[in-house]
């Protein structure tokens, strides 16, 4: 893996982890926060790639001076990940939003929901990619828990099945969409 990528890579980690933490806390969902707490390692190894591949690189002082700011940008990928496993540890250790915080923060323009794929759903079968055309709303699946296994950040090209339940982000409208199109009803 070379720096880019690796930079790229804890950049969408550790912003997918805060939505994951996210989650966890306005639904109460520990098996979430669990996954964030476990994302963690993989945060500290791409950090360490980042670092590696640049102190390689640097053989100057000006060499030094023009990679500050990718040692910075994955200083921050990495303190806003932490920051998101510190939630998902408010949640592990049972501790809960006043109920008027979390109505608020129910109603922001952009949420993450949980909504499990239910008998007769139309997106029974579907792709991802599938899915988001034929909803006409955007989101975005940011996890899907299949049987006892998580799967994180899942590819457009995964299909949706019966009984899976999906974390997914957007606008309030697309969620609602969302959630009557999931859970099976073509009302």
């Amino acid at each position: 893996m070379n720096v880019k990528d690796a930079l790229k890579g804890l950049l969408d980690l550790s912003s997918l982890m805060l939505d994951l933490a996210y989650a966890s806390v306005i639904h109460d969902n520990s098996e979430l926060a669990k996954q964030v707490v476990d994302l963690e390692a993989s945060i500290n190894e791409l950090r360490d790639a980042v670092l590696v591949h640049m102190s390689v690189a640097v053989r100057s002082m000006s060499d030094a001076e023009r990679s500050l700011s990718v040692f910075r940008a994955a200083d921050i990928a990495s303190m806003m990940a932490y920051e998101a496993v510190e939630v998902a540890r408010m949640v592990l250790r049972g501790l809960r939003l006043h109920p008027k915080l979390r109505e608020g923060l129910m109603e922001a323009e952009e949420s993450v929901d949980i909504i499990k794929v239910r008998d007769g759903s139309v997106f029974e079968g579907l792709t991802i990619e599938e899915a988001l055309m034929i909803s006409g709303v955007g989101f975005n699946v940011i996890a899907i828990k299949s049987g006892d296994r998580w799967i994180i950040n899942p590819d457009e090209s995964r299909r949706i099945m019966r009984d899976e339940i999906l974390v997914v982000r957007g606008t309030r409208e697309a969620l609602e969409r969302l959630r009557t199109l999931v859970e099976g009803d073509l009302g």
